[in-house]
């Protein structure tokens, strides 16, 4: 059990900004302080600053990830006697390999990505439980479903931006022969694409991913013009929807 803080605080690791915001909005209201790093560099120096209940931590970033970042979080409570805090992995994948590499890093547990509100919060009445336990479980049993659209309409440009320049990353990038880049970009698109609700693209990116990772140029190309199509496809719908309200 994490050590008692009040009000809670949390760090919130990812390099993603869709992620970010997202989250923040699953736990506004929730009476939570929280902090963001972009990277595992930033996760690793706001920890020796400041005294988190639980971390949320993505695992692909750059700079440093999360699997290090953990392991020197770790190392910092032990050189320190600093009781060990919960560090959660938000992680797109499911493969064993990947949950080993997790434990022998140093994490607690884990969060699939797309992140779901109820897990979210029913993960934070787990780890923190105390006096917030009723109004955690009372909001976690009414969310267990992706966040609407709709409820997310005045952040969905920053979304669509982004994923714009995710793909043009990774169009660039293919262009090149990279497909470690293109493939870093399909990542970020599945996570973000599926905490805004938008489950084909979200596929669409996975898609890419795994092509690039398995160095299969030609569906990494198909994959990223499907993706490209349904993104384009998402944006008017969107703007009609403007149009008619």
């Amino acid at each position: 059990m994490a050590q008692a803080l009040t009000p809670p605080r949390l760090l919130i690791v990812d390099d993603n900004s869709d992620n970010l915001v997202v989250i923040r909005l699953f736990l506004e209201n929730g009476g939570y302080d929280l902090d963001e790093a972009r990277n595992g560099l930033q996760a690793v120096e706001l920890f020796a600053a400041n005294a988190y209940a639980l971390i949320f931590m993505d695992l692909e970033m750059p700079i440093l990830d999360g699997y290090e970042a953990t392991r020197r979080i770790r190392a910092m409570e032990r050189e320190h006697g600093r009781p060990a805090v919960p560090i959660l992995a938000l992680t797109a994948h499911a493969l064993d390999e990947h949950r080993q590499r997790c434990q022998e890093a140093g994490f607690t547990g884990f969060l699939a990505k797309p992140v779901r509100k109820a897990a979210m919060l029913d993960t934070l009445l787990s780890y923190l439980g105390g006096g917030k336990t009723a109004r955690v479980r009372s909001a976690a049993e009414a969310a267990d479903a992706p966040p609407d659209p709709g409820r997310l309409k005045a952040l969905l440009p920053l979304f669509f931006d982004s994923s714009r320049q995710a793909l043009d990353t990774a169009r660039e990038a293919l262009g090149r022969g990279d497909l470690t880049t293109a493939g870093q970009q399909g990542h970020r698109l599945k996570g973000s694409a599926g905490s805004y609700g938008f489950s084909e693209l979200g596929r669409a990116g996975a898609a890419l991913e795994t092509a690039c990772l398995t160095a299969d140029a030609v569906t990494a190309a198909t994959s990223l013009e499907w993706a490209a199509s349904l993104l384009a496809k998402a944006r008017l719908d969107w703007s009609d929807s403007l149009a008619r309200a």
